[in-house]
């Protein structure tokens, strides 16, 4: 699994995925200003590539809008993301409504900012408005659709099921669902959203978007995109309209954007980001429940000679191989992240004392020494370590982590295959 998930790291696959999405993909700085996208968003926009790049993506939302988008904008700059609704305004004025996820992005991955992912839903607010325009109409537009429409009134009966059903979740709508309880094909950890979302629809007369996990009959579990219009006569609620639509390969494509965010392209290991995700969450601990941590800060002993002697495919074996052996060590103790070029660093959790610290210190160096078999060579490094016993509560990232660089600086002056520790 870890091998494959450093393969869709890969150029190739990276610009697969980016390129030849049919949702919309555009690339910001944490300023919010547009320096990529995909050819779908030319699609969506009705503007060139050209045109966009350089401009501010709080110019295509509408104002109503802008406030629901900031907030999820800011809450992807801390690392974490969450799928929303808004207006995107097209070239030509038109308001196109878009399903949109900020995803955060590494500079190993493209460079530090943000992903933003759009996905048109013209198509479900039109089938919900024609419902309501005409029952005859509907009809016609659902049995020609991909989407599964359903309607169901209050008490969760099923009224009506499109045959797309049968494609989609390999359901017969004339034979599996009416015999059935509500809502029996949905995963049993969202039966308690899906029932609030539905009740508050019928009560307050208010739309919703979902996404979960529904049955399909041959592949089983299947992530799924669930959006409901409540449809009322003269204030009186009819029934509820229910389109579903199969987003499995949409998860899998935010998976690897969010793999690449977090981890370094050569070596799968955990990057900065992730390094200083898990360094917050080190630090809560030990603020709130004493619970004390190490930090090891280290490097490749005489790395530039390797790379400058052997070349730099040379180099990045050694890399990986190193990065490989470390993790190794580390385990289930801690996490293991490179920080660029040679440089690593270690958070481990269970590791308190001096004497516990000189253990895997001697642990890394042991395993540092055995020879690295290489396309050209066979070579064999050293690592010198500086490590940082964390003790003192209230402090902030940059404290551990200058005091962990403080310890590896003592180290240089000793000397090659060095450690030393100091206690922050």
């Amino acid at each position: 699994m870890d091998q494959l998930l450093i393969n869709a790291t890969s150029k190739i696959d990276y610009q697969s995925l980016f390129k030849l999405n049919t949702d919309a993909i555009i690339t910001l700085n944490i300023n919010g200003i547009i320096y990529d996208g995909n050819i779908a968003v030319e699609k969506l926009s009705g503007y060139t590539l050209q045109e966009v790049i350089h401009t501010s993506i709080w110019d295509y939302v509408v104002e109503e809008d802008k406030q629901e988008v900031i907030e999820c904008f800011e809450l992807a700059i801390k690392g974490s993301s969450k799928e929303s609704k808004f207006v995107f305004i097209h070239k030509n004025g038109e308001h196109i409504p878009c399903v949109v996820k900020f995803i955060p992005m590494e500079e190993t991955a493209i460079e530090k900012g943000l992903f933003l992912v759009l996905k048109d839903v013209r198509v479900v607010d039109y089938l919900s408005s024609m419902y309501r325009e005409s029952q005859l109409n509907f009809k016609i537009i659902s049995e020609s659709v991909q989407d599964v429409i359903i309607l169901m009134d209050d008490q969760k009966n099923y009224i009506y099921i499109s045959p797309s059903s049968k494609t989609m979740f390999d359901f017969d709508p004339k034979r599996d669902y009416f015999n059935k309880e509500p809502f029996f094909n949905i995963h049993p950890d969202y039966l308690e959203l899906l029932d609030q979302c539905f009740n508050n629809a019928i009560e307050n007369g208010v739309p919703f978007s979902i996404t979960l996990k529904a049955l399909h009959m041959t592949r089983g579990w299947v992530w799924t995109q669930l959006s409901g219009t409540p449809v009322f006569d003269n204030e009186r609620f009819k029934h509820i309209v229910l389109v579903a639509r199969d987003i499995t390969l949409q998860k899998e494509n935010e998976e690897k954007l969010t793999y690449l965010a977090y981890h370094d392209s050569l070596t799968g290991l955990p990057n900065r980001r992730y390094f200083e995700k898990c360094l917050r969450e080190a630090i809560e601990k030990l603020n709130m429940e004493d619970k004390y941590f190490s930090l090891l800060f280290f490097y490749i002993d005489d790395f530039k000679y390797i790379n400058d002697q052997c070349g730099h495919e040379t180099g990045d074996q050694v890399i990986k191989e190193f990065a490989k052996r470390v993790q190794a060590i580390v385990g289930n103790d801690g996490v293991a992240s490179r920080l660029g070029g040679d440089e690593f660093i270690v958070i481990l959790k269970h590791v308190k004392s001096e004497v516990d610290v000189k253990k895997f210190i001697y642990k890394i160096q042991q395993a540092t020494m055995e020879t690295i078999v290489t396309d050209k060579k066979e070579i064999t490094i050293t690592s010198s370590i500086g490590a940082t016993i964390c003790t003192t509560k209230f402090k902030d990232i940059s404290y551990f982590v200058n005091r962990a660089d403080e310890s590896l600086y003592n180290v240089k002056e000793k000397g090659k295959n060095k450690y030393h520790i100091n206690f922050s």
